[in-house]
């Protein structure tokens, strides 16, 4: 007999156990956490746009710059040339 209670015992603490830690819904932790995770995503995606379009205006200016370089380079040489 006291094999059976201590099979019906452990029994029921097992499936307790089963049904209190499984659950198919998230809780409102873990709700709570995905909303910040999302919202931290959506800002990190705004600013890396925001960053890009940095770069590319950067890239842009600079290549202006280096066409002004060459053309100043080029008027230096042809004035030192005059001046031989």
């Amino acid at each position: 007999m006291s094999k059976k209670v201590r099979f019906c015992a452990l029994t029921v603490v097992m499936l307790s156990f089963m049904f209190s830690a499984c659950t198919r819904y998230a809780n409102e932790g873990e709700l709570k956490a995905l909303e910040d995770q999302q919202a931290a995503v959506r800002k990190a995606e705004t600013q890396l746009a925001g960053l890009r379009t940095e770069r590319r205006n950067l890239e842009s200016r600079l290549s202006e710059k280096q066409r002004e370089l060459k053309a100043a380079e080029e008027e230096k040489a042809a004035v030192q040339s005059r001046l031989q």
